[in-house]
């Protein structure tokens, strides 16, 4: 080997020496840096990619600016996978050092994120993952959830099926993680303290189904159940819908929805047959205030679909986070930002006035809503009934609530018979005010 060679060896060693060592990101004071995690990928897609279209809107009504520093964000995609979730969490903490974390669809992946993050000096806005414990038994003060938790909605949903629908009997199909346990749960309640008797519990593996049609033939038409609850979202609730109403379930058994069964973003491809259909929801799209149809026409103009809630609930938290630099000039100290948010006004917000309770969590108001048509021929949910600022121990007092074990899959149990004494009665129950 020649001597001018060996040179020019020598000389790319240290340049890549060189090159090692410089860090893989350099901070820009000027910069206030958003992590963004959530399911871009998978079952629940299309929840991700309307929450992008929300805290997008919410950014450009800033230009991507506030107290004279750049807002940038970096989305990572977790498929909804909890092992990769934390992998891009750490990787949005270490490498890209973001200075607030939020995003998350899924329950349980709102919960893998929380506790990994429960030590970190960082505040941690829950978009969308609506696992209750993130705000109640595996609470930490970094987490500030201005949205929901599975059973918020469905506390009232369920009490609405047994005292204005009448039903007694509900058989219960769902995909068998966290967030519908709580959904599941919160029905439960409400529909047992509100006259009903049973709901028989069936579940399924999330994303795992490919064919409902023997899941669906193998409901009993013929065991005195006044209607059928599906508990799941996303490709499984498409799957779910299509298989009910081809195998003609929709002439033997009603069919009724959890939060998310008739999302905004799936109805342009459920079969027309789900017009009429009820479920319970903190956001509908109908709403007709001044908020919700200023929101909904620019949303509309800019995307030319209809708004989900998966899309308004990414809007808000990403106004909390703006508002609270505001309040803190830009100040990204997590102490100040974390009091900034609890403290931030959102009696504004599109889907209804939100309040910031002690728990960090909201209180808010809930949407009894039926599929309907519009002018345009589009499915669309239409609210009927408004029950005001739930929050998301419900009617009962948190005291009591939390006393209660946490839902899973087979608590509390289907017989009403076997709920608790203290979950049958309430000081007040819920007022549902029509549209």
């Amino acid at each position: 080997m020649n001597r001018k060679l060996l040179s020019l060896l020598s000389l790319l060693m240290i340049v890549s020496m060189l090159l090692s060592a410089v860090p893989a990101f350099a901070a820009d004071d000027n910069e206030i840096r958003i992590g963004i995690i959530s399911g871009f990928t998978g079952v629940f897609a299309s929840f991700g990619n309307m929450q992008r279209t929300g805290y997008e809107m919410a950014l450009e009504e800033v230009n991507y600016q506030v107290a004279g520093k750049t807002i940038k964000i970096i989305e990572e995609d977790d498929q909804l996978n909890n092992e990769m979730a934390i992998t891009k969490t750490k990787k949005l903490l270490e490498q890209d050092k973001i200075h607030i974390l939020t995003g998350m669809v899924s329950g349980d992946e709102g919960l893998a994120v929380g506790d990994f993050m429960k030590d970190k000096n960082i505040p941690v806005v829950v978009m969308y993952s609506a696992s209750e414990d993130m705000t109640m038994r595996a609470a930490t003060p970094n987490v500030i959830r201005p949205t929901w938790t599975g059973a918020q909605p469905m506390d009232v949903f369920g009490c609405f099926v047994a005292k204005e629908l009448g039903y007694k009997r509900i058989y219960h199909i769902g995909e068998d993680y966290s967030y519908p346990y709580n959904q599941l749960g919160g029905f439960k309640r409400g529909f047992c303290r509100c006259g009903g008797e049973e709901v028989k519990t069936v579940w399924h593996p999330s994303g795992g189904v490919d064919d409902f049609s023997s899941i669906v033939a193998a409901i009993p038409t013929d065991q005195g159940y006044d209607a059928v609850l599906y508990n799941g979202a996303g490709s499984d609730a498409l799957g779910f819908v299509t298989a009910y109403v081809e195998l003609g379930m929709m002439d033997k058994l009603p069919l009724l929805g959890q939060s998310n069964t008739f999302e905004q973003s799936d109805l342009p491809n459920m079969p027309k047959e789900v017009e009429g259909l009820y479920s319970g929801h903190l956001y509908a799209e109908s709403l007709p205030t001044p908020q919700m149809k200023e929101w909904r026409a620019r949303y509309e103009e800019k995307y030319n679909r209809i708004p989900a809630a998966a899309a308004e609930f990414a809007y808000s938290s990403m106004r909390l986070i703006i508002r609270a630099l505001e309040a803190t000039n830009g100040d990204t100290d997590p102490a100040k930002l974390i009091a900034a948010m609890k403290k931030v006004d959102l009696t504004d917000d599109p889907r209804g006035p939100v309040y910031i309770d002690e728990y960090n969590a909201a209180v808010q108001n809930v949407y009894i809503r039926q599929v309907q048509v519009d002018d345009q021929g589009r499915l669309y949910n239409q609210g009927l009934y408004t029950v005001e600022k739930v929050s998301q121990f419900g009617p009962y007092d948190p005291d009591v609530y939390l006393a209660q074990p946490p839902d899973t899959g087979d608590y509390p149990k289907d017989k009403c018979s076997d709920m608790p004494a203290e979950m049958l009665t309430v000081d007040k129950d819920y007022e549902f005010i029509p549209w």
